[in-house]
């Protein structure tokens, strides 16, 4: 089975096509984001897709022959959820539906949160339920994920995603959108003391983002501030996993979404949950078409 795998989020355009879960081609293009800015209008967004698409595309031609392809699977929506609805996916769906047709292929789609599921499970099979973790730049939730790939959402932010607290510190300081890459290699030998604000398995973060900006406004401590920001989501996320954990009874938690690479992150959470966790691998962790491919190849019916 040869799939093609369509994603476009609101910063990213991706397409990836595999062959029985081997990648044959894979490219994706960032979002242009005006520098001091924190993300884009949907409309740019949109735009700058259309534009992206059919380079993409042409450079898949050159590598992969487009007769050989067999399926496509996009992303229609953020979440598996009614109503759930952004316009930047619309410019892969109408691009899918058009080489779709030309091609003659059937066209399947997914939710933008699926597809960061299943690029967890790429180097990761299980057929049993799992905890999902989606924490990214729109998206920060906990997730009951049964073994025929239903998704409930059992907890969630309150006010801001990760991403977003993370953008608006690093832009604050001076770092480019989106500035979690280059806030993750700082570290300081002390960091600031914050408190969680938790709720059943749900939170409240954006109280933290006054905080840090006090800090910095204070001390200046870039690399302070950076740090101490993600010890401390790394800190709620296992107060909210373990009570998921209590409240599911699984014993496996699948972490995705861009702001799951993040190292401190990734280290925290795996000196202590060990073998019960599995990270998406960091290159497929933050926005990408791979899951859409990776599923377009197994399609799961467990």
């Amino acid at each position: 089975m040869i799939s093609l795998g369509i994603d476009t989020s609101a910063y990213t355009t991706s397409l990836v096509v595999m062959e029985n879960q081997t990648i044959l081609y894979e490219d994706r293009c960032l979002l242009k984001v005006k520098k001091g800015t924190v993300g884009l209008r949907q409309a740019d967004a949109f735009f700058q897709h259309v534009q992206n698409l059919p380079e993409l595309y042409k450079g898949l031609s050159e590598v992969v022959d487009i007769k050989s392809i067999e399926k496509i699977v996009v992303s229609s929506r953020p979440r598996p959820v009614e109503d759930s609805y952004m316009p930047v996916f619309t410019a892969g769906m109408r691009f899918a539906e058009t080489v779709s047709l030309s091609l003659g292929i059937p066209m399947i789609t997914l939710s933008h949160q699926e597809n960061h599921l299943y690029a967890g499970l790429l180097d990761y099979p299980t057929d049993k339920a799992f905890i999902g973790v989606h924490i990214s730049g729109g998206t920060s939730e906990i997730l009951d994920v049964n073994q025929k790939r239903e998704i409930k959402i059992i907890g969630d932010t309150l006010d801001l995603s990760f991403g977003k607290l993370i953008d608006r510190l690093g832009v604050y300081m001076g770092l480019d959108f989106p500035a979690g890459r280059a806030m993750d290699g700082l570290v300081s030998e002390s960091i600031y003391k914050l408190k969680h604000s938790i709720k059943d398995l749900s939170f409240n973060i954006s109280g933290i983002e006054n905080q840090l900006k006090q800090h910095y406004d204070n001390d200046k401590d870039i690399d302070k501030v950076s740090h101490s920001l993600f010890v401390y989501l790394s800190e709620l996320l296992i107060k909210v996993l373990d009570k998921a954990i209590e409240e599911t009874d699984y014993d496996l938690i699948i972490m995705s979404g861009g702001v799951s690479a993040n190292n401190t992150i990734r280290k925290t959470l795996c000196d202590y949950y060990g073998k019960k966790i599995h990270f998406t691998p960091v290159d497929y962790a933050t926005d990408h078409a791979i899951g859409n491919a990776y599923y377009g190849n197994v399609v799961m019916t467990y």
